[in-house]
């Protein structure tokens, strides 16, 4: 109950609260002990990785064969640097989540936390695109 009111405390105090952000500690908080949230959390990012590349594979098969009905090149590539941009921008964003909490008050929870939150966003997002 703790480690909730740190990720909302400090995340609201900033203006960058936000249900997606605490999405997935919220998940796992009723499991138990600290211990036991970040197991939670870390089997959560390994699905929700598994399911990004999945359909990242999907999107890139997707983009080439655009590409190839199309005759048109640049929708493979683009996709390719968008996923590097997610990756990074992921990286850095709960990072930031992380230092905006004290360790051992649930810093590493916030920061595995921020990862699955962003990646089932992503996942979101993907879909929607791949559906139109």
């Amino acid at each position: 109950m703790v480690a909730r009111g740190i990720v909302y405390g400090v995340a609201c105090g900033l203006a960058l609260c936000a249900p997606a952000f605490a999405a997935a500690v919220e998940e796992c908080l009723p499991i138990g002990d600290a211990a036991a949230v970040l197991k939670c959390l870390t089997d959560e990012e390994i699905k929700a990785n598994a399911e990004l590349a999945t359909l990242e594979n999907t999107a890139a098969n997707h983009a080439r064969n655009i590409e190839q009905a199309t005759g048109r090149v640049g929708a493979h590539a683009a996709l390719a640097k968008s996923m590097r941009d997610f990756a990074q921008y992921r990286a850095s964003q709960c990072a930031y989540v992380k230092e905006l909490i004290a360790s051992g008050t649930g810093s590493a929870q916030a920061q595995v936390g921020c990862r699955v939150d962003l990646t089932r966003r992503r996942i979101r997002e993907l879909t929607g695109i791949a559906t139109r």
